[in-house]
């Protein structure tokens, strides 16, 4: 009894469709590298806006614990 193998319906690919795909996943990961880039730089913008805003705060913070400081030494 002979065993047959089935031959199979899927061509081998040439190496032009091979580039191709190849080409075209570099195109994708260049896009989407660019894209990472633009979102890490509006990241870190977001970050510093943040740390300026810590800094406002802590800043306004201590002058009106200074002004509160003053009016107690100065009732006191």
């Amino acid at each position: 009894m002979k065993i047959k193998k089935k031959k199979s319906k899927h061509s081998i690919p040439t190496t032009k469709d091979s580039l191709g795909v190849i080409s075209y996943q570099l195109r994708e990961i260049r896009e989407d590298l660019a894209k990472n880039n633009k979102d890490i730089e509006d990241l870190k913008e977001q970050v510093n806006l943040g740390k300026g805003g810590i800094k406002a705060v802590f800043v306004i913070g201590s002058l009106v614990a200074l002004i509160i400081g003053l009016i107690k030494l100065y009732k006191g």
